[in-house]
């Protein structure tokens, strides 16, 4: 799609961190720093919002993400989509790679999009949270008076076209219930593999391999991890991973430039 644009937003640095709570290390002291960050497809069908960032509200957050989200007032996705000229009412949908609080933080921020996630993990969720196990507990609270306008994507299909150009995978359990990925084909960039916290980042895979801190389906993570790097070969795609500091310094900034 010669038309279609892809901004990479940054929304943020979540600092000192420990490590272990993302990729495995021999250190459970060890610290470091990773980006939040958001993915806009401006597409001639549609204006598409992979993932919606972490938030700083106290009263619905987790408090270990606001002590550790260094976010200014110019990182808020809806800030960010006003520096290239779209109000969040221009979001037609949102997809959301599943819903830990660092990706779901803002879908309450465009009132026309509907949100997309696997059935799985929205299905699954909201089972945590009916029991009081969510670890997104107040944000969903506050998202069901909301009312967001979901759209579930059900787990007997391995990929599905979006717009032309734009493909969503649905890589099943692993890090959480439900993962999504979108592949983009463009037409001078080349295609680029969105794979939000299915694979944290390139330290991940290595070699050698590291199994992610946070991970309900190990079995499911790997088999998705060997199915991304298939498909990436395959395709000749280069995968964003979810939480790669070095690769997102490398990448063009929406307050930069885009890919096309």
């Amino acid at each position: 799609m010669s038309e279609m644009k892809v901004y990479c937003m940054k929304n943020g640095l979540n600092v000192d961190s420990l490590k272990s709570d993302l990729i495995y290390t021999d250190d459970p002291t060890e610290t470091f720093n990773f980006p939040s960050w958001t993915v806009l497809i401006r597409h001639p069908e549609a204006n598409i919002l992979f993932d919606a960032a972490a938030h700083k509200i106290p009263e619905r957050q987790m408090v270990l993400v606001l002590e550790n989200l260094k976010m200014k007032k110019e990182d808020e996705p809806p800030a960010r989509l006003r520096q290239i000229g779209l109000e969040p009412e221009d979001i037609n949908l949102v997809v959301l790679s599943h819903m830990h609080c660092d990706h779901i933080g803002y879908i309450d921020a465009f009132p026309n999009a509907k949100i997309l996630v696997s059935e799985a993990e929205f299905l699954y969720t909201m089972r945590d949270y009916g029991m009081y196990k969510s670890g997104v507990q107040k944000d969903l609270k506050y998202f069901i008076e909301k009312r967001p306008n979901w759209e579930l994507i059900p787990g007997d299909f391995e990929t599905k076209e979006l717009v032309p150009g734009v493909t969503i995978y649905n890589f099943g359990r692993g890090h959480s219930y439900g993962m999504i990925g979108l592949m983009l084909d463009l037409p001078n960039s080349g295609k680029k593999f969105l794979v939000g916290d299915a694979i944290y980042a390139a330290e991940s895979i290595g070699p050698p391999l590291r199994k992610p801190g946070i991970c309900l389906d190990m079995e499911n993570w790997l088999r998705t991890v060997r199915y991304i790097q298939k498909v990436a070969a395959e395709e000749n795609a280069e995968i964003w991973y979810g939480h790669d500091l070095d690769q997102f310094n490398s990448l063009v900034k929406s307050s930069e430039g885009y890919y096309d």
